[in-house]
């Protein structure tokens, strides 16, 4: 097992050295510190196990000399071990503070005017976070902003990017975390690392901002069958959500799954905010924007009628939609076996019938002269065949009936 821990060790390392990405490295850094833990931990077991071999007695041995050397063993191994306990300690609160360092995020180019739609809940997040960041003077009182606020609705409706923005809008510190940063295979070191985290966002000398995605798999129903672990990080994230910190740790929390929440958590989150699908002019405007920097052919009438025809798509299924319709003048290109030539010296493809039409393959021009035909409607249409909402209407009965006994509307 060791041999296979040193192994492993080794290949992190390697894959460190060659990493380019800043979130990656910081992944594999990680799993080089939680190797090198257990690496340390296997090889004290192995001394260990190996010291008490030579040392135990044997049965030439006299009953004085059994009872001496079992003594001083014990001594040892009394003091040996509570060493190796102060020393694992340390290194878990080690890599504890590594992995709270590593979920701190740099503020983005991302803003609340980038996110399409949504008034409701950026008016929230205005009020709870960027205004009493900049104002503090004027929330004194009774007049408190709200600390906790839970962001929920259907897949790729744009509550990751909401997050996204507040990291760029407010001064604070920001800590993006998910499941896995705070689930450890160590018992009780969940439960310690979400207090540290708490702890370390509640000491800054500015307001703290704590964004926990996918909540669901954290804090689920209690039932009897859970296990002890699930049941104790559950336990000790309630506790921080109502602890010492809260005056000055902001908790934003987002789910796709909100029924699936334990009651306790949900009473805890002082907002719960419905972040719908997008509706008919949001539509028309993230389309517009993904399609910012490539040419498009296309009146207002043609973006009328296409929202039409997307309803039901949600944010990230627009996304999806855009980019298959602006791959389409490069798919004609690959098939076109007639160009003209434009003004600006470029060929574009074109029709036989046109006139000055040209007859060649794209690979018999240069390069960096062939030019894509504008987006159109049709091409849209096209992409409407293959490019499918990924949302269902039940689910989204789901949402409106715990939006009616829960929630609010973000839109």
């Amino acid at each position: 097992m060791l041999t296979n821990v040193q192994h492993c060790q080794a290949i992190v390392q390697q894959l460190i050295v060659s990493e380019t990405d800043i979130f990656f490295s910081n992944t594999l850094s990680s799993l080089s510190e939680s190797l090198s833990v257990h690496s340390s931990i296997l090889t004290k077991k192995i001394y260990q196990i190996d010291d008490k071999n030579i040392s135990k007695p044997t049965l030439h041995d006299n009953f004085n000399g059994q009872f001496t050397a079992s003594c001083r063993s014990s001594t040892i191994d009394s003091r040996t071990d509570h060493g190796n306990t102060a020393e694992l300690e340390g290194q878990h609160v080690k890599g504890r503070r590594s992995i709270i360092e590593s979920t701190v995020m740099i503020a983005g180019q991302i803003r609340f005017g980038d996110v399409v739609g949504l008034t409701e809940a950026k008016r929230s997040l205005q009020d709870s976070i960027v205004l009493p960041s900049i104002f503090p003077h004027l929330f004194t009182g009774g007049r408190k902003p709200w600390r906790r606020i839970l962001l929920y609705g259907p897949p790729g409706t744009g509550k990751s990017r909401l997050a996204q923005a507040v990291s760029t809008e407010v001064t604070a510190t920001f800590y993006s975390v998910s499941s896995t940063d705070l689930l450890s295979s160590w018992v009780g070191e969940s439960e310690k690392l979400i207090k540290e985290l708490f702890t370390v966002a509640g000491c800054q000398s500015n307001q703290s901002v704590i964004f926990i995605d996918e909540i669901d798999s954290l804090c689920r129903q209690r039932s009897s069958r859970e296990d002890e672990s699930s049941r104790r990080v559950k336990t000790e994230l309630l506790l921080q959500m109502g602890g010492p910190t809260e005056d000055k740790v902001f908790l934003l929390c987002a789910t796709n799954c909100p029924w699936e929440l334990d009651t306790a958590f949900l009473r805890r989150f002082q907002k719960r905010i419905y972040i719908p699908l997008p509706d008919f002019t949001s539509r028309i405007e993230i389309m517009k924007l993904h399609c910012k920097g490539n040419k498009v052919n296309m009146t207002e009438s043609d973006w009328t009628h296409l929202s039409l025809l997307t309803e039901g798509y949600s944010g990230s299924d627009l996304s999806t939609l855009t980019n298959g319709a602006l791959f389409q003048p490069i798919r004609d290109m690959q098939t076109a076996n007639y160009w003209r030539e434009s003004p600006d010296g470029r060929w574009v493809p074109c029709d036989v019938k046109m006139e000055n039409a040209v007859s060649m393959h794209i690979m018999d021009l240069p390069p960096n002269l062939v030019c894509p035909r504008d987006v159109q409607l049709e091409d849209f249409v096209q992409a409407l065949q293959v490019h499918r909402p990924t949302v269902s209407q039940q689910e989204l009965n789901k949402f409106d009936d715990f939006t009616a006994s829960y929630g609010q509307s973000g839109q």
